[in-house]
């Protein structure tokens, strides 16, 4: 057996590269089978560094969640690589439970198991320099059947002929011979194929049961090892991390699944502008694809039917700072219909084309890393003020956190989120702006308010800083500014 993108890890591991060439097998016959050896293949893989970190714990019974969420706790598994595993998982779940599972998903997972590979063999295969090259698509074994199929009846239709001119032109019995053995030849070949399968069915049940001998000596191993030893191991992981080369389309699904974590409807392959996907009253979605006047974004965000940022997304090699620029003019450019158009836009900052959203994003789906900062984290825009500038954030703003800050916006005169124009509530004595938000709220909204919040542009805002901080605990005072159209 061979396998194209797997083959490296023979050195490594059998099991994971059977696993691998099962996925790449299955691919083509049965996307949702493929999908299942690919999250097999992760879960092992995981397995298999928490052993040669000497973190393996058969007694405690993980379930792959559990176990990931541990290394990554232990600083064994890098963000960047756990983001790939929980990609993989999630949709193997879906495939497990649900037997689903297209095409699409398949080739995806495909590429996700290959790059946790490279990374293995990266770190444990103690070659930081290894270079596999472009993934190689499986080839479709359907094909491959109907061509051999194709050639068989050929061959058949040859010797048909064959006889025929033999018997009409008394042509030599050793034609007609050669003729038969092409055929057999091939169709033997199609039995010996069918044998091979039946075989590593058989196989792959018994090297599962080789698979806890091998953890339990990679685990002695590592416990009996020098700690400096695995404290190595673990820097060349996270070194290897920041070298998993993920293409644009790969990069978005990434993207998915951290949007999915933090509350928002995310999958860019099915939630579609061009496949009919809207924003929904009560639903906080990330629409893929959403038109502007120079071409689509990558996603609209939206809250409820508030269309709250627009997000540009691009392959993990690219700096990040240098989208956000392009995510800016689709800010501007995005179209919406009235009812999507976020409360109090448009902004215009002296522009012929004014801010149609509050936020415009950037992200290459890197976490945020403060020494790889132009090529990590979630760069931002907060369009409302023009003295802003882009900051990078360590992960998406909680959609349930801006939901809430959105509700607590509303005018509660009409029950609907005031339109830019619209007359607002009465100005209290002493206030700047009216006021627009409870009386009551977080004593780290009112900290940063008072810091200077939004005053003016000669004192630095704080409360992103908070955000940044603690985006699940602050994100609702972004969506809530004390002052209207201020941060």
């Amino acid at each position: 057996m061979r396998s194209a993108n797997f083959d490296h890890l023979r050195a490594i591991s059998e099991q994971l590269f059977r696993l691998g060439f099962l996925s790449e097998r299955f691919f083509a016959e049965d996307p949702n089978t493929s999908l299942i050896k690919s999250r097999q293949f992760a879960e092992t893989l995981l397995k298999e560094v928490a052993a040669r970190t000497g973190s393996y714990r058969p007694e405690m019974r993980e379930q792959f969640i559990d176990m990931l969420q541990r290394l990554q706790g232990e600083r064994i598994i890098p963000r960047e690589v756990s983001d790939v595993f929980h990609a993989i998982r999630k949709r193997g779940n879906v495939a497990v439970h649900d037997l689903a599972g297209g095409y699409n998903e398949a080739l995806s997972c495909l590429k996700f198991a290959r790059a946790l590979g490279v990374w293995l063999y990266q770190t444990f295969g103690r070659d930081p320099g290894f270079k596999p090259g472009p993934f190689i698509p499986p080839a479709d074994p359907a094909a491959e059947s109907r061509d051999l199929a194709h050639q068989l009846e050929a061959l058949r239709q040859r010797v048909l002929e064959a006889e025929a001119k033999a018997a009409a032109a008394h042509a030599t019995a050793e034609e007609q011979a050669k003729a038969r053995a092409a055929a057999e030849e091939m169709a033997e070949r199609e039995r010996e194929d069918r044998r091979v399968w039946e075989e590593l069915a058989h196989e792959q049940e018994a090297a599962q049961a080789r698979l806890g001998e091998e953890l339990a000596k990679l685990q002695a191993a590592a416990t009996a090892a020098p700690e400096q030893e695995t404290v190595s191991l673990i820097q060349a992981g996270r070194d290897a991390a920041t070298k998993l080369e993920l293409d644009e389309a790969d990069t978005r699904r990434l993207i998915d699944a951290q949007l999915n974590r933090m509350g928002w409807e995310a999958d860019s392959q099915n939630l579609r502008h061009a496949k009919g996907a809207r924003p929904e009253d009560g639903r906080n979605r990330a629409i893929a694809e959403w038109p502007t006047a120079s071409g689509p974004v990558d996603y609209a965000l939206f809250i409820g039917l508030a269309c709250v940022g627009v997000v540009e997304a691009k392959r993990q090699s690219v700096d990040v700072p240098s989208v956000l620029g392009q995510a800016t003019r689709y800010a501007r450019e995005v179209l919406l219909d009235r009812e999507n158009i976020f409360l109090d836009a448009p902004w215009q900052h002296g522009l012929d084309a004014a801010y149609r959203v509050p936020f415009a994003f950037a992200t290459n789906g890197r976490p945020y890393v403060r020494q790889w900062l132009t090529k990590s984290g979630i760069w931002h825009w907060d369009a409302r003020r023009e003295v802003n500038h882009p900051v990078a954030l360590p992960e998406w703003f909680s959609a349930r956190a801006g939901a809430d800050g959105q509700a607590r916006r509303e005018d509660p005169r009409q029950g609907l989120p005031r339109r830019a124009g619209a007359a607002g509530p009465e100005r209290r004595a002493g206030e700047r702006f009216p006021r627009t938000y409870p009386r009551r709220t977080s004593s780290g909204a009112k900290a940063a308010s008072r810091q200077g919040c939004g005053l003016s542009g000669s004192r630095k805002p704080v409360l992103w800083k908070r955000a940044a901080q603690c985006p699940r605990r602050f994100a609702p005072s972004l969506f809530l500014s004390p002052w209207k159209n201020t941060t």
